[in-house]
């Protein structure tokens, strides 16, 4: 059988798209069964008849992730294939969310682009090889990874478990473009304080939600600073952004609180916890009553050598693949599991589809884009690089 058809890829993304694997991103969660539970069974199906190991890996109360380990000929350390199977909600479009639709070469569905393009490419390459009867140079591990969208908590259990991991391509919509830089990721609360009073009398009071402006000014000048110092041309400078703002008890009293929530957007060659620590310093050095919360999130930057024999195979395949001969590797702006597990070897991000279309409303991938993929991964896998 031929795994890497538009036919067999439609069909695999379309099941896929109708198992809802929804994160509840922290919110109160239903289900007593993991959330990629049956997207896991479905997967486990599809190499059922193969000789291949298959692991489940329950990474937290509510998620799990799918290991299908493959033998290979040589030693060296294993050839780690990841994309994640939990996706955001849909509530703004839930109607057809879930129920996969083709216009042309295009399939709409939640998790189309963002991850189960991706991982279907990943499936079918595996697949593919599984079918040949070839076993590839290395032994290869697909990981099946959850809660990649809130805490990645899949793929850094799997990172704790110490596996020999020797190089790794993790799925991600990049246009087929190898991803070798992206920005980390920290995101913590500030709360400023003030003091309440009657809004007859403001000035016996302290309006925090007032600081919480001056606290805006603080950061924006601080982003500033570090986009001189930090600019970089695959990932664009740090971003600090403050993405909620909740002050204020009744209409008619001085806030005597105001909660920031931030979110820290770090490039490589900055440590997370150090960038974090100097934002806590200036703010703190400026007289306002402030706190911060616990990290909620940290994620390391990716910075992957680009002269690595193994970055420079993927992009010659890639090259190879999609007929563009001038591609060169890019940076990423977001985060990804990559940087978990970069220590290990080389790490690229690589998959279907644009991250325009990632989280929106008709999320679709190019099911050419998912072929040509499928072919770009198993080349990866049967490479001795």
């Amino acid at each position: 059988m031929n795994w890497i058809t538009t036919e067999t890829a439609s069909r695999v993304l379309g099941d896929l798209i109708e198992i809802p694997t929804v994160n509840p991103m922290g919110t109160p969660y239903g289900p007593s069964e993991p959330v990629e539970r049956k997207a896991l069974e479905y997967i486990e199906q599809l190499f059922v008849r193969y000789d291949v190991k298959m692991e489940r890996q329950r990474c937290s109360p509510l998620h799990e992730s799918l290991l299908i380990s493959a033998p290979g000929n040589l030693g060296g350390g294993i050839t780690l294939m990841e994309a994640h199977v939990d996706t955001v909600p849909a509530d703004d479009w839930q109607d057809t969310a879930f129920t996969t639709r083709s216009i042309g070469t295009r399939i709409y569905g939640r998790g189309a682009c963002d991850d189960k393009g991706s991982l279907t490419s990943m499936l079918l390459a595996l697949l593919d090889i599984l079918e040949s009867g070839h076993k590839p140079p290395f032994s290869t591990a697909l990981l099946a990874a959850g809660d990649e969208e809130y805490a990645q908590t899949g793929i850094k259990h799997f990172a704790s478990l110490g596996y020999p991991v020797a190089r790794s391509v993790v799925g991600e919509p990049t246009s087929l473009t190898p991803i070798i830089q992206h920005k980390g990721t920290i995101r913590w609360d500030i709360s400023v304080h003030g003091r309440s009073a009657h809004t007859s009398r403001p000035e016996l009071g302290r309006n925090a939600i007032t600081d919480a402006v001056k606290v805006l000014e603080i950061l924006n000048d601080h982003q500033r600073d570090l986009e001189k110092q930090f600019m970089n041309h695959l990932t664009s400078a740090p971003v600090i952004t403050v993405t909620k703002i909740q002050g204020g008890r009744t209409r008619n009293a001085v806030p005597d609180e105001c909660v920031l929530a931030i979110d820290f957007r770090v490039v490589p060659g900055m440590n997370p916890a150090e960038a974090r620590q100097v934002v806590i310093h200036k703010l703190n050095s400026s007289g306002l009553d402030l706190s911060h919360s616990d990290v909620q999130l940290m994620t390391p930057p990716l910075d992957t050598n680009s002269a690595d024999p193994f970055s420079q195979k993927v992009l010659d395949i890639c090259r190879k693949v999609t007929g563009i001969a001038d591609m060169d590797f890019a940076g990423a702006p977001y985060g990804t599991d990559a940087a978990w597990i970069a220590s290990s070897g080389p790490s690229i991000v690589l998959g279907p589809g644009s991250i325009r279309s990632a989280h929106s409303i008709d999320e679709f991938v190019d099911v050419d884009e998912i072929t040509a993929c499928a072919r770009i991964y198993r080349d990866i896998m049967m490479s001795g690089t």
